[in-house]
């Protein structure tokens, strides 16, 4: 066993990584309690490398079923040669996902946070997991740009083009939506409820459905496009977690954000334009035409909660600005509870160590 790390009790769970560093401050007033501090064992190299290999298994039997579970060929794979299963996949999916988080929150502040140092215990854990996500996306990117490059997939205005292999790159990207549940499991089990915002898991939720929806009635032709920048975007963050988890700098980090808002709307864009070819071309059929709206409806909704959550962001980032003016200045800041040098301190530490997760 390595050695422990001590914590108080009296830190909020959300706030306990970015101020275990911090001593406690023991009140001797009359009345009050003073915090106890509870010994946390370092976790051994068994029981991390075990959390690893579930991580691996996991992976496996997950793209056991995602490329091979309609067999070795994919031209017997749903939306090409099958199609996709019933809406109570998704429903059944999806609602556990929403059940696994208070549970999981229960376990993870009554007795993980309480006895182990989960954010080392999940490290090479998240280090699987957010590298394996980089290889499968940066693979979808590959078979996206093969199929327009290679094999005569249509860039814009298509409706039934299914064997250029764009649209396996779809189904497995479909079935990637499940795989990402993690982010949040990670998420709650380090306690880092903040970061489960509605926005988080709206869009977990809403966009599997999304997909669902595309491969019931729209798995080829122009389908790809969101998929594509979908899986660019992913390539970027998961590469930042990793370099972040290992303690390396990212060079695009400062640029997520643009590049989030860019992608919600190049897809609006690009949906409204192939609706018009496809509307002008009078081949489309009522199911294709649900697909753009459920499409558009996705995107713009994603892009305003994504918005209010950057400008609140913005906003909370501008006050702690003036606040340490303030303080510089020899004014007292209003409701302040730690000093400007330690938040300072403990968001360089959130940020050097990735703990900070994405809402997206």
């Amino acid at each position: 066993m390595c050695g422990p790390t001590i914590v108080s009790t009296a830190i909020n769970p959300e706030e306990s990584e970015s101020s275990s560093s911090s001593s406690s401050t023991v009140d001797n007033t009359v009345g009050s309690k003073a915090p106890l501090d509870i010994v946390l064992e370092q976790p051994s190299l068994f029981s991390r490398y075990m959390c690893a290999s579930i991580m691996v298994t996991i992976f496996g039997v997950w793209g056991k079923i995602a490329f091979f579970g309609h067999g070795n060929e994919e031209s017997n794979a749903p939306g090409i040669g099958s199609k996709i299963h019933s809406w109570k996949i998704p429903l059944s999916l999806t609602v556990s996902y929403l059940f696994a988080l208070p549970i999981l929150r229960f376990l993870s502040k009554k007795y993980l946070s309480q006895t182990v140092d989960v954010k080392t215990l999940l490290k090479e854990t998240m280090v699987i997991y957010n590298f394996g996500q980089v290889v499968v996306n940066g693979w979808m990117i590959y078979r996206f740009i093969d199929a327009l490059v290679h094999k005569g997939h249509p860039f814009i205005g298509d409706l039934y083009t299914v064997n250029s292999g764009a649209t396996f790159a779809v189904y497995i990207h479909y079935m990637d939506k499940y795989l990402e549940f993690f982010d949040t499991f990670f998420m709650v089990l380090r306690g880092r409820m903040d970061q489960v915002s509605f926005l988080h898991i709206y869009h977990h939720v809403s966009i599997a459905w999304a997909w669902w929806f595309a491969m019931v009635c729209y798995p080829g032709g122009d389908a790809y496009f969101g998929a594509l920048l979908n899986s660019c975007i992913h390539v970027m963050m998961y590469s930042y977690y990793t370099l972040s988890l290992l303690k390396f700098s990212c060079p695009w980090k400062r640029y997520l954000t643009q590049a989030q808002l860019l992608q919600f709307t190049s897809v609006v864009v690009y949906t409204a334009i192939s609706f018009v070819i496809v509307y002008r071309a009078g081949n489309a059929q009522p199911k294709h035409y649900a697909c753009f709206v459920v499409q558009t409806f996705e995107m713009v909704s994603l892009f305003f909660l994504f918005m209010r959550f950057y400008s609140n962001a913005y906003a909370k980032k501008r006050k702690e600005q003036q606040q340490n003016a303030s303080s510089e200045d020899g004014s007292i800041p209003e409701q302040t509870s730690i000093s400007s040098e330690s938040s300072e301190e403990a968001a360089s530490t959130k940020k050097s160590s990735g703990e900070v997760k994405k809402d997206l």
